[in-house]
């Protein structure tokens, strides 16, 4: 029977080279930063967090659109809960008893609905955020910083897995509703004891989801299951753009572009280090060559040759769209679409998740690396020490230039290191240097 799944990976990509497979394409970028002839250099995905005149670090932020979605549920769980409370109200007023019930009920609704958002929302995405550490880019080193797991799996589930939190989280809503049920009876005297088993049970697990990061560490700090920093020379970084249908049953469902930026094996050819890198959408492959030109402009340029995107986030973005739109409303002399707008942001709590994501990118954010992360390696070198591109870039740099002169496109090329007879120099198939990720921790090895 003939098998789909190779036993070995396929020849690395080099720079300019296309592959379609199963309905997708890929297109490989990189290794060796080359000059892509984008007309564009922009930060697309707003993965740049921060960046100075040596480093930049990139990764995926926060956004208000995912807090708005969280309202926006929230909102029409709460309407909803709100609509069955009065049914049960008009039903209790019919019969002339069971108030006190219908208040308890109408109560625990409401808090194991706001319990679902705020676990989902609040409490899963913290721990994943704060699990997502940067990667730093260092443009006078000429050096990739990756922060990378530890081979194989191990048996302890990661605190940002969706199964941990799915299932302490029906734990707690389920010990929730019963809770907020028995305090009622409890304070209406209806029971003499105070529910205390399943107050523990509840406070139990939600204070669960908080302390099992931590604990995890330590289990894995003592089964030697650390991760570590993994220096990469950025003429070795592969950047790739993939575009991927999304299957459905019986059905392509849709299309989307992806930019990725990963740290090859140099041991594995083929493979990429396990659990690093950065993969976000973009808009088309205009919107990846802008993304990877505008990382490449950044570490062969500096920062003066790129502009950063403009914020999209915060309580002040926030004020301002509303200041314009309410503007334009009254331009046009259409209040009905200015109620309409200031319902539905109303309906998403969109103040509130503007403010939130702000919180998230000065509090939550930071937390995902120790303060001390690359300290020394972070410093800026005096320009004598800087490292230099290699010949080869150096070398095809210039014959592309040449050819986006006579109207050829970088995607149309090929393999460019065989178009122009430039050979790179070969990989040293060495592990790269490696560094303890943990806060405090000293040494430098290989991983």
């Amino acid at each position: 029977m003939f098998k789909t799944t190779p036993k070995k990976a396929l020849p690395p990509m080099r720079a300019g080279e296309r592959e379609s497979r199963a309905g997708g394409e890929q297109y490989c970028l990189s290794p060796l930063p080359l000059p892509v002839n984008s007309e564009y250099a922009g930060d697309v995905a707003h993965i740049d967090v921060r960046h100075d005149e040596a480093t930049m670090d990139i990764r995926q932020g926060a956004s208000p659109d995912s807090m708005m979605t969280a309202g926006h549920i929230l909102s029409g769980l709460t309407l909803f809960m709100s609509g069955f409370g009065l049914l049960l109200l008009m039903i209790a007023v019919a019969k002339n008893s069971l108030y006190n019930m219908v208040f308890i009920g109408w109560g625990g609704g409401l808090y194991t609905g706001f319990l679902f958002v705020f676990m989902l929302s609040i409490v899963w995405m913290n721990t994943l955020l704060k699990r997502m550490p940067p990667i730093r880019l260092h443009r006078q080193r000429r050096e990739v910083a990756f922060v990378v797991d530890p081979p194989g799996r191990f048996w302890l589930p990661a605190p940002q897995n969706l199964w941990v939190v799915s299932i302490v989280g029906a734990i707690a809503m389920g010990s929730g509703l019963v809770v907020v049920v028995d305090l009622g009876e409890w304070l209406r005297g209806a029971e003499d004891l105070f529910p205390l088993t399943v107050f523990v049970i509840h406070t139990s697990s939600m204070a669960f989801l908080f302390v099992y990061p931590s604990i995890y560490d330590l289990i894995c700090r003592f089964c030697k299951r650390e991760r570590r920093t993994v220096l990469v020379p950025w003429e070795e970084v592969v950047a790739v753009c993939g575009f991927n249908p999304s299957l459905g049953p019986g059905a392509i469902t849709g299309f989307g572009w992806n930019f990725a930026l990963l740290p090859p094996d140099p041991e594995r050819p083929g493979y990429t280090l396990p659990g690093a890198g950065i993969i976000v959408s973009v808009g088309g492959l205009p919107g990846a060559l802008a993304q990877w030109e505008y990382l490449r402009r950044f570490m062969e340029e500096g920062a003066e040759a790129i502009t950063p995107s403009v914020r999209e986030w915060g309580v002040e973005c926030y004020e301002a769209y509303v200041a314009r739109e309410k503007a334009e409303c009254k331009r046009t002399n259409d209040m009905a679409r200015w109620r309409r707008f200031r319902r539905k942001r109303l309906w998403e709590h969109a103040r509130f998740a503007h403010w939130y994501t702000e919180y998230r990118m000065k509090h939550i954010l930071p937390k995902a690396v120790p303060s001390d992360w690359l300290a020394e390696w972070s410093k800026p070198l005096p320009k004598s020490q800087w490292a230099k591109p290699s010949q080869a870039v150096s070398e095809l740099s210039e014959h592309l230039r040449a050819a986006y002169q006579r109207g050829e496109k970088f995607v149309e090329m090929g393999d460019i290191e065989q178009r122009f007879g430039v050979a790179a120099p070969p990989s040293a198939q060495q592990p790269y240097p490696s560094l303890p990720f943990r806060a405090n921790a000293e040494g430098v090895d290989s991983l």
